[in-house]
């Protein structure tokens, strides 16, 4: 784990350089242009480390977004998703909105910032926009009788522009141990999550996993 963390940081600190022509990389272009966005103004080698980078960070937002902590195979949602497209699209040609109907068809209920069972915020985003939120996060816990936790988290995000959205995995520390608890679904600047759960938490964090292509501080 420690290892594809580290991968993670990279492929986000890979996005954030600039090429020899003074270009950063993740703002040549949105990726679902493809090849269209090589040209002689953007450097040599920037074109695959926007597509290859931001494309597979695409998929693993994606990926944690539906993890599912509490199944033995926390990957499930995920796998069905990709089995799917992949079943529905063999040997055929498939389209940007080919998958995101594949993801819609997945999503969890966590997942629908627009509340219309739509993924169009995510893609309008992440595929067929550019940029990248800058997040603070800051939590607190205290402990009620009965073994509870009263947690109270703070987010506020910059950077981009005020319809911005993200669903962003909330993980809550027991000791060595790390759980998802769910996502927290962001449709403002700033946000604020509190509840009283049962059982002890240490902390409750983000980004634990890399889980967002964004700048983040706790």
């Amino acid at each position: 784990m420690k290892e594809a963390l580290t991968r993670w940081r990279k492929e986000k600190e890979l996005l954030r350089t600039k090429d020899l022509n003074g270009h950063t990389v993740e703002l040549l272009g949105p990726i679902w242009m493809g090849e269209r966005i090589r040209s002689s103004v953007t450097g040599p080698g920037s074109y695959q480390d926007l597509i290859y980078s931001k494309g597979a960070y695409v998929l693993y937002m994606l990926r944690m977004q539906l993890w599912d902590g509490r199944s033995p195979d926390p990957d499930h949602n995920f796998k069905d998703m990709m089995q799917d497209y992949c079943k529905t699209f063999d040997n055929k040609a498939a389209s940007t909105e080919d998958f995101k109907a594949i993801v819609e068809k997945h999503m969890a209920r966590s997942m629908d910032a627009d509340g219309n069972h739509r993924m169009d915020w995510f893609f309008n985003q992440y595929v067929y926009g550019m940029g990248e939120p800058q997040y603070t996060f800051h939590s607190t816990v205290d402990y009620p009788a009965d073994g509870k936790t009263h947690f109270k988290a703070d987010l506020t995000r910059t950077g981009v522009p005020e319809s911005w959205k993200d669903a962003i995995p909330l993980y809550a520390h027991m000791g060595d141990k790390i759980i998802k608890m769910g996502n927290i679904t962001v449709t403002h600047a700033t946000e604020t999550v509190e509840a009283t759960i049962q059982g002890k938490i240490d902390r409750i964090t983000i980004n634990d996993y890399e889980d967002l292509l964004a700048d983040v501080k706790q």
